[in-house]
């Protein structure tokens, strides 16, 4: 794992500050998991690396969800701390050569400040308004809505057949009162399903061949299609079942409904603070060069088309549909001058 300056710098603050050390008496790492989150879990050359930074690092890195915690003692526990002692050993070489008194250094290390503490307080506003009973609402909210989108998914059975002749006799034979999957086990030249009866399993006719997602269309449940000719040969298909694709799990959609909300009440109290605020701008903004027109031949003037109108949110209950892509929440603590790539060795 690579780590950005970001935590460099975090680091160097924190190593250019007096650390105390913790005394006689104090609970084992292990006992951290239960509570004392200022237990020690490495120093570095008398600075300490505290469990809970270690946890800290891990969330960020999506390792665990906010609100689970991190054995020490276990692998992945062991792994972040081993990053955070890089960090920990450049930043006190940065600190002894001086670095972390440089303006450029101390510019940089205020803006990590403020990217912290804004950090910190959009967690204290997840944690005030977002409750159980908001992330249910939400999430009924967004099944509903995805409700029309869900598609319709059949489960089938096949028969395999090489001839015509062949699909033919197997459909006689059906008729008969013989079970589908019996006869699929038997008589079906698919290898790889025959012996559990011809099982496909559940299909959405998108994702099936032209010709079997006509069946899915079309043949109702417990129905047994006509012989028909796709690119695997001839085949006879029973549709065992039909249901709606199941929308995802309120657990499946926590992490994008949490952002969300988040982002809904980050964009609430910026609004809120713009609004009692004093912000004075030295350079305002002026029209960009590249609303200009350009130098060129005079354009062929053409009829405009209307854009087409971008479909309304459903405000019925306030509710917006969730984007596919959240935009990425702030950055912790980024650093406006980019990590230099490591050299390869000579």
């Amino acid at each position: 794992m690579v780590f950005g300056t970001r935590w460099l710098l975090l680091a160097v603050l924190a190593a250019a500050l007096p650390m105390s050390g913790c005394g006689a008496g104090d609970p084992s790492v292990e006992e951290a998991a239960e509570g004392d989150l200022s237990t020690e879990a490495a120093s570095v050359n008398g600075q300490v690396i505290y469990v809970s930074d270690v946890e800290m690092e891990a969330r960020m890195k999506g390792l665990v969800k906010p609100g689970e915690r991190l054995a020490p003692g276990t692998a992945e526990f062991d792994e972040v701390l081993e990053e955070l002692i890089k960090v920990k050993l450049l930043a006190i070489a940065a600190v002894d050569r001086g670095l972390d008194g440089e303006p450029e250094a101390r510019h940089r290390l205020n803006n990590a400040r403020d990217q912290i503490l804004m950090n910190i307080l959009l967690e204290r506003l997840a944690e005030e308004k977002i409750d159980e009973a908001a992330l249910r609402k939400m999430y009924e909210a967004q099944v509903e809505l995805l409700a029309p989108t869900m598609e319709t998914q059949a489960h089938v059975r096949h028969i395999l057949a090489p001839t015509k002749e062949a699909i033919d006799s197997i459909a006689a034979e059906l008729k008969t009162g013989v079970d589908f999957a019996v006869l699929a086990s038997r008589r079906s030249s698919d290898s790889a399903t025959r012996l559990d009866g011809g099982d496909l399993g559940y299909l959405t006719a998108e994702a099936a061949s032209p010709e079997l997602a006509r069946v899915i269309r079309e043949v109702p449940r417990g129905g047994v299609s006509r012989p028909f000719q796709d690119a695997l040969g001839w085949r006879i298909v029973k549709v065992e079942d039909v249901r709606k694709k199941r929308p995802p799990s309120i657990d499946e959609l926590d992490d994008k409904i949490r952002h969300f909300l988040r982002q809904q009440e980050f964009e609430k109290i910026l609004k809120e603070l713009r609004a009692d605020a004093e912000i004075v701008k030295r350079n305002p903004a002026r029209s960009s060069r590249m609303d200009a027109p350009a130098a060129t031949a005079p354009a062929r003037v053409e009829q405009a088309r209307p854009e087409p109108a971008a479909p309304a949110p459903d405000a019925s209950q306030g509710i917006t549909i969730l984007p596919l892509e959240p935009a990425p929440p702030p950055a912790e603590t980024r650093d406006p001058v980019a990590t230099p790539a490591p050299v390869a060795p000579q």
